[in-house]
């Protein structure tokens, strides 16, 4: 029988080793109207033709007021509409914040945004029916088409996918061609942070557990996208067209030189109060208008094996070095996918110090060096350096004698001695020179009658090839109270 019960988290307070970059630092293109200093402009889009979600007036004004927290200023384009259909009689859209004339004109009037978000705009396009009307015409689509080749940025928020599903190069920039096709009833599920690197993801938490309606859509777009966040369909009920175990929710991409972030989740009205979601939105805001970079710059291998393939390689040597490069990027996605991004980055060193081989005539090396340090980046932060020192540790209360003590036991399941610090609301103890294999017990008395939960730390420090080496374990236990 386990006398003991709680859970405990492992925080590494000092990592034994890191593994080390390759190559120089990541770059980042610059939207039409990116300035790193300067203020910016963003255009912000609602129009609905279709169902019309109560989140946009609540998404418009909170990226209003990060606007104004965080250096850009915010255009919308929402006007009123007389689409009428099983959804309703017309979108109200905001009157009070749309511009007076669609600002799909052309690429070089868009290019003053430095990204353009879609805020659910539905149109109505599900039934792949083309003489249904689009969100946008053809004239407005080529504008966009431009603008985003031209270097511009792209930020889909939940059914940003739910709108012309007519236009396959659209679904595209959404994501790898994903488009809704279906959603369960509201509940909670637990998203899970797949690239904790990018500047979107970093601030989250590795296990995200949120209230929202979660989409499902037409293919898993894994294969032509960067994935920043998966959901765990064993959490809730997925409903039909369920994706099964691989079910990203939100990814990123760079596409045809632009840049596209889509997050799935945002239905919900309290989304836009949520400071962790809103945080991830701004990032993607930020990201996509080229004011941050980080954590791959959402790269893929394809994008990177593209790159490869369009090479120059007429020299006899060119191809021999783009054919090596070749081999090495498709041994890193295979440790990638096998989820050994440590080989994956030592093989991308390969790779990368064959780049600076290639002739000037080869093409664009600085871009495909980049590209590889992109991919670097992004594996280096999945690389799990594992606990500094191999502890357990349990804490449970306990009556002795009518009183109400808190019992800790600490385990050293390392191979060297180490010294002990436990911390609880009742009382500290240290222990010097654990042997591996031995415990340390500590009862400390609550001096309650009632003791509500709480946490126990453990601090513990060991000499590891001639450095200090620190672990800590943070360990929760039930209360009476």
């Amino acid at each position: 029988m386990d006398l003991f019960s709680g859970m405990t988290f492992r925080r590494a307070v000092a990592a034994a080793a890191a593994l080390p970059l390759v190559g120089g630092a990541t770059l980042m293109t610059a939207g039409p109207a990116a300035a790193d200093e300067e203020d910016y402009k963003i255009l912000v889009v609602g129009e609905t033709l279709g169902f019309r979600h109560s989140h946009i007036d609540d998404t418009t004004r909170a990226l209003i007021e990060l606007g104004a927290d965080n250096g850009f200023t915010v255009d919308v384009w929402d006007p009123p509409n007389s689409s009428a259909g099983w959804w309703g009689s017309g979108s109200p859209g905001q009157p009070d914040l749309t511009m007076d004339s669609s600002p799909f004109t052309s690429a070089e009037d868009l290019a003053q945004y430095a990204t353009i978000v879609f805020a659910s705009p539905v149109d109505n396009t599900n039934s792949l029916n083309p003489a249904t009307p689009r969100l946008l015409d053809d004239a407005e689509l080529a504008a966009f088409q431009g603008y985003i080749r031209g270097g511009g940025g792209f930020v889909g928020l939940h059914a940003a996918t739910d709108t012309m599903h007519t236009v396959p190069w659209y679904s595209q920039l959404t994501g790898g061609g994903a488009r809704f096709v279906s959603h369960p009833q509201q509940q909670t599920a637990t998203m899970r942070v797949e690239s904790p690197g990018h500047p979107s993801t970093a601030h989250l938490p590795a296990v995200w557990e949120r209230f929202d309606e979660w989409y499902n859509y037409t293919t898993n777009p894994r294969e032509d996208v960067h994935v920043l966040i998966t959901l765990d369909e064993s959490t809730y009920n997925p409903g039909n067209n369920a994706m099964g175990e691989d079910h990203p929710i939100a990814w990123c991409q760079n596409f045809e030189g632009g840049r596209s972030w889509y997050e799935g989740a945002g239905h919900t009205d309290a989304s836009w109060t949520d400071p962790l979601f809103l945080e991830h939105v701004l990032k993607g805001v930020e990201w996509t208008a080229g004011v941050v970079e980080g954590g791959g710059n959402c790269v893929t291998f394809g994008e990177v094996d593209e790159l490869v393939a369009g090479l120059n390689t007429s020299a006899v040597g060119d191809g021999v070095i783009a054919g090596a490069i070749s081999s090495l990027l498709g041994s890193a996605r295979s440790a990638a996918d096998a989820d050994d991004p440590a080989t994956a980055v030592q093989v991308l060193g390969g790779a990368r110090s064959l780049v600076d081989h290639l002739s000037a005539a080869a093409g664009d090396r600085a871009l495909l060096g980049t590209k590889i340090d992109d991919l670097v980046d992004w594996q280096s932060a999945l690389v799990d350096d594992g606990p500094a020192l191999e502890l357990s540790a349990e804490a449970e209360l306990r009556t002795m004698g009518g009183k109400q003590y808190l019992a800790v036991r600490v385990v050293n399941q390392d191979d060297a001695a180490v010294d002990l610090t436990v911390t609880t609301p009742y009382g500290t103890k240290e222990f010097a020179a654990v042997a591996p294999t031995k415990n340390a017990y500590q009862a400390f008395a609550t001096r309650l009658v009632e003791v509500p939960a709480g946490q126990v730390t453990v601090t513990a420090t060991a000499e590891r090839d001639g450095e200090t080496v620190t672990e800590e374990l943070v360990v929760d236990f039930s209360g009476t109270a």
